[in-house]
């Protein structure tokens, strides 16, 4: 790895491993930073790294043998040589295509010190190759490892779910390189690896917003929160008052996340039953009853558009649409009708813009 880069290397899920995380924003982190994490809220986040609450901290069987499973599936991936089965001739006879190692240790960019990256792996240089070009690794490249229940599989219909991408692209920040592969066994019994290209758009927005927060909300909301404490100790209760003021300040806006309203919920304590409605308050309250018709319609129409894909690789007795170099569509139903799954990996794919230009024909944009 490269002499500029800085690793600290702590015991993982000590004392001191969780009071390192609030040093910076990590891969995993990113994706809530930028309000594209359903299951946790930005605003949670700020509140974790200034250290006015502690970190969720959670264990289960799943993420257990997620960890176990690590060092077995980066052990195959040495043998994956671009194709769906040559991986298993390779590994039968001993035939290793490339290699990579652990990293055991948190990374930091020099020049976006605010950002750090557990990596699972990084592939080495020697023997690297960009499944995508065809060309040989110039940098070392960013390998993640991941284990998917079939249920888990599902959030991969559409494609890498966007923490992932956002994941890796941090990845690919911090080590300036610009080639990341996910090696995934899926189901317990099926070995992909997915490839990606660096996105630079989307490496500026991740850079432009997590520094924003960082220095704009999260610095001077951890330096109220640290004189806050001060005060505390000395009883000076106007300060107190002032410096929770300035937290509050720098708090981030709120967010469409459930997560966000769980987080409120566990804040603020109720001090009464009900608060008198008002006519902007009833206003949203339909705006979120027309939303919800228009994203019923949304729902409906997807699946006609899959059912019409599903119908055509039925009638062809394949799996698979094939558009070459533009992506393809997958319909598969190996191991029964419960685990059936489609995927639409087209490489087109409209631009936040394109979206956004979408979105306001409807006239519909959040008070």
């Amino acid at each position: 790895m490269r002499s500029d880069l800085t690793i600290t290397r702590i015991p993982v899920h000590t004392k001191e491993w969780h009071e390192y995380r609030k040093s910076g924003i990590g891969g995993s982190e990113a994706a809530t930073v930028l309000g594209l994490n359903k299951y946790n809220t930005v605003t949670r986040t700020y509140y974790e790294k200034i250290g006015a609450i502690e970190p969720m901290q959670f264990d289960n069987a799943k993420m257990f043998f997620g960890r176990y499973m690590e060092d077995n599936i980066a052990e195959l991936w040495k043998y994956y040589d671009g194709t769906s089965d040559g991986w298993i001739e390779n590994y039968k006879n001993k035939k290793i295509i490339r290699d990579c190692r652990a990293v055991n240790g948190f990374v930091v960019n020099p020049k976006y010190p605010w950002l750090f990256g557990s990596f699972d792996r990084v592939q080495n240089i020697k023997g690297g190759v960009n499944l995508i070009t065809g060309e040989p690794l110039k940098t070392e490249a960013v390998l993640e490892i991941k284990t998917l229940s079939f249920w888990s599989s599902q959030m991969w219909e559409g494609g890498i779910p966007v923490s992932y991408l956002i994941q890796i692209h941090v990845y690919m920040i911090i080590l300036e390189c610009d080639y990341a592969e996910i090696a995934i066994l899926k189901d317990g019994s099926e070995f992909i690896v997915e490839k990606y290209q660096r996105d630079e758009s989307l490496c500026e927005k991740i850079i432009n917003i997590t520094e924003a927060f960082w220095k704009k909300l999260v610095l001077p909301g951890k330096a109220a929160f640290a004189k806050k404490q001060e005060a505390e100790k000395v009883g000076n209760i106007g300060q107190v008052e002032a410096f929770e003021a300035i937290i509050q300040e720098h708090e981030p806006e709120p967010d469409t996340t459930e997560a966000y309203r769980e987080f409120q919920s566990e804040k603020f304590l109720k001090e009464r039953d009900s608060v008198e409605g008002t006519m902007r308050l009833y206003d949203i309250c339909k705006h979120d009853k027309v939303l919800n018709g228009i994203s019923s319609l949304i729902d409906d129409e997807r699946s006609g558009l899959k059912n019409v894909l599903i119908k055509e690789l039925t009638l062809a007795g394949a799996e698979m649409i094939d558009f070459g170099r533009l992506g393809n569509v997958t319909w598969s139903e190996r191991k029964g009708a419960k685990n059936r799954t489609f995927n639409n990996r087209i490489k087109e794919k409209p631009t936040d813009d394109q979206l956004m230009a979408e979105f306001k024909k409807l006239n519909l944009e959040c008070y």
